[in-house]
């Protein structure tokens, strides 16, 4: 029923596909199939290898197959203070509505072949839950606005010096 061992391209992107075969729940209403897979993730979603835990039903819902589920990985990102990694837990549901690619609209994914990737699924729900600011703990000092130091290494010895790198960027606050 899952063939999870080739190759594509998908947005510029080589990834590992999940493919189900739905042919043989197509044929029942209501016919719901267990699914466990690890989906390799690109590494433009962390700095690190990233392979995300999905495991949900896919149901027959008669015009369609909706997927729910729940998936979890451990991303590394860079902390929006202090730039250092920072390792993340995430755990996210998912829920979408799978349709032939001829009658998709809106937020529906199309499939044909009586095959769905379940990809695009894991993908479009991982980049909504992506943290917009991780950080590297709670305690997280950040730069110093004025020579850039990582402030979590110590006090910086710049006594108001402005670091020339940052000169211009601070022209921009003037207005």
């Amino acid at each position: 029923m899952i063939d999870n061992g080739e190759k594509l391209l998908y947005n510029g992107m080589v990834v590992e596909k999940i493919m189900i075969d739905v042919r043989k729940i197509q044929l029942n209403e209501s016919t719901t199939v267990d699914i466990w897979v690890d989906v390799v993730m690109p590494q433009e979603f962390s700095a690190a290898d990233t392979s995300a835990h999905v495991m949900g039903k896919l149901t027959n819902t008669g015009k369609s197959f909706v997927f729910e589920g729940q998936a979890s990985c451990r991303l590394s990102l860079a902390c929006s203070l202090c730039l250092m990694s920072a390792e993340q837990d995430l755990s996210f549901r998912i829920n979408e509505n799978f349709v032939e690619a001829e009658a998709a609209t809106g937020e529906d994914i199309g499939f044909s072949d009586k095959t769905i990737d379940i990809f695009p699924a894991v993908q479009r729900n991982l980049f909504l839950n992506i943290p917009m600011k991780p950080m590297c703990s709670v305690d997280c000092a950040g730069l110093c606005p004025r020579c850039g130091k990582n402030l979590n290494e110590g006090e910086c010895d710049c006594k108001g010096e402005i670091n020339e790198q940052f000169r211009e960027l601070l022209g921009l606050f003037n207005d």
